[in-house]
């Protein structure tokens, strides 16, 4: 019974760290996207912007998991 509360609290606390970093990942693929789009017509959804936007997500959770040591 011990061990089901201790990997319940394990669990619980893997979620709010992960959450804790949600905020940094959408700033810095908001970033990340605007770098790479600044120059390109956003007005209406394109495959293009959706694959930038996609990959600039990507970018910044490999960065926060370098950041981190993950």
């Amino acid at each position: 019974m011990g061990e089901m509360k201790r990997a319940m609290a394990r669990e619980e606390q893997d979620r709010r760290g992960q959450d804790r970093f949600a905020s940094t990942v959408v700033i810095a693929a908001a970033i990340i996207a605007a770098v790479r789009l600044a120059r390109d017509d956003i007005s209406s959804p394109s495959p293009r912007i959706q694959a930038a936007m996609a990959d600039s997500v990507s970018l910044a959770r490999k960065i926060l998991q370098r950041v981190i040591g993950g």
